[in-house]
């Protein structure tokens, strides 16, 4: 028989077969890899977000009233007295270590932990634990603050800094037409 009256049909679906099998392996191999990344991004966004809750889980939240009395001498603020709690379930922060900072425009006073002009108490307890504010806990801080020359008509920046970076701030103003001796809610 010559070799042009060959039939060539079973040659060609054989052709085709391969081809396709090699199509198919192909689009596997990239189908894992693109699988693999999926679950690695993934992987790295499930702990982004870990990470950035444990970060908010840090966070304190000031209470709304902010009560501040003025001296008998010369109406400068005597002490401020304000509410803490956490932010979230995840939070725990150990009022112990807690940085606060006065800020007027004429004067920058920070208390340190452990400082003598800072007094912490407990509004509610949920146990009896040390120092650690935790969820659903409730601390009242009160700061002697004389020496920051806090006057009636005086805006002032508190910021309170745990141990571990968590930052909350409260800004506030000194109504001017207030006496002295007087107990003031801050707005």
């Amino acid at each position: 028989m010559p070799r042009e009256d060959r039939d060539e049909q079973a040659f060609t679906g054989l052709e085709a077969a391969i081809v396709f099998i090699a199509f198919i392996v192909v689009a596997s191999v990239f189908a894992y890899t693109v699988l693999g990344v999926g679950m690695t991004t993934s992987q790295k966004s499930q702990e982004t977000m870990h990470a950035a809750l444990g970060e908010a889980g840090s966070a304190l939240r000031p209470g709304y009233t902010v009560i501040a009395k003025l001296d008998n001498d010369q109406g400068n603020l005597d002490f401020i007295e304000f509410d803490l709690e956490t932010a979230t379930d995840l939070a725990v922060i150990d009022m112990g270590r807690m940085t606060y900072t006065v800020a007027t425009k004429e004067a920058l006073v920070t208390f340190p932990p452990g400082d003598s002009a800072v007094t912490v108490t407990w509004r509610y307890r949920r146990d009896a634990g040390g120092d650690l504010l935790e969820p659903g806990e409730v601390a009242t801080v009160k700061l002697i603050v004389g020496s920051a020359g806090i006057r009636r008509g005086d805006t002032f920046t508190l910021d309170m800094i745990a141990a571990d970076g968590a930052t909350v701030s409260l800004t506030r103003t000194v109504p001017a037409g207030v006496e002295k001796n007087v107990y003031l809610e801050l707005f």
